[in-house]
């Protein structure tokens, strides 16, 4: 009994000392496919903006950092088309300190299809009808691997590197039969100020 009670005392003196910080992020992202149908993909320049937390646990060097962000991925389809995507990202990530300074990052990402648009050349919007024939139904869900490093150089401020790792298709037709086997791959240079 006793030892439950030290235990329970240790645990709650744990989380009542652990570290809370919120902050904002803002980053670019260059966003392509990957897969084994993913012949000459096609890539693109977007951003990413949004809320951000840490909870340092006391005597460990962990962090756990969930994270809200909106992002907004570009494709260049093919010569004459570019695909526009809002998502709605939440990665939980596991920071694990090295040095003072730096860290690194690892953990799933949840995000979210809020729209796909796509224009021409000129910047015209293709319509979905349009866009329906010649490419498939998208996902509305997609489930990443994201695994990072960052630095905390300037006080109140990390700036990190990211790669996030799409685990499930980008589109998703069930007209096609074998789904097609390409996923979302980002790599993300971002920087969060913490208040």
């Amino acid at each position: 009994m006793l030892k439950k009670i030290i235990l329970a005392a240790v645990v709650a003196a744990t989380a009542s000392f652990a570290q809370i910080n919120v902050g904002v992020r803002a980053g670019v992202d260059m966003n392509t496919f990957w897969g084994d149908d993913t012949e000459d993909a096609s890539s693109g320049i977007g951003f990413q903006a949004g809320a951000a937390m840490k909870v340092s646990l006391p005597l460990l060097p962990i962090t756990v950092a969930p994270e809200v962000v909106i992002d907004m991925r570009n494709f260049d389809v093919n010569e004459n088309v570019t695909l526009t995507e809002w998502a709605l990202d939440i990665p939980v990530l596991v920071r694990f300190s090295l040095l003072p300074i730096l860290y690194l990052e690892a953990g799933p990402e949840f995000a979210f299809n809020l729209s796909t648009t796509a224009e021409d050349d000129d910047g015209n919007e293709i319509s979905e009808k349009t866009l329906e024939t010649f490419l498939p139904d998208f996902n509305t869900f997609e489930f990443d691997l994201v695994f990072g490093v960052g630095t905390g150089i300037v006080p109140l401020v990390d700036i990190d590197f990211r790669v996030v790792l799409g685990m499930t298709n980008f589109f998703d037709d069930p007209k096609l039969g074998d789904p097609l086997d390409i996923a979302n791959m980002q790599f993300v240079l971002g920087a969060t100020y913490w208040f």
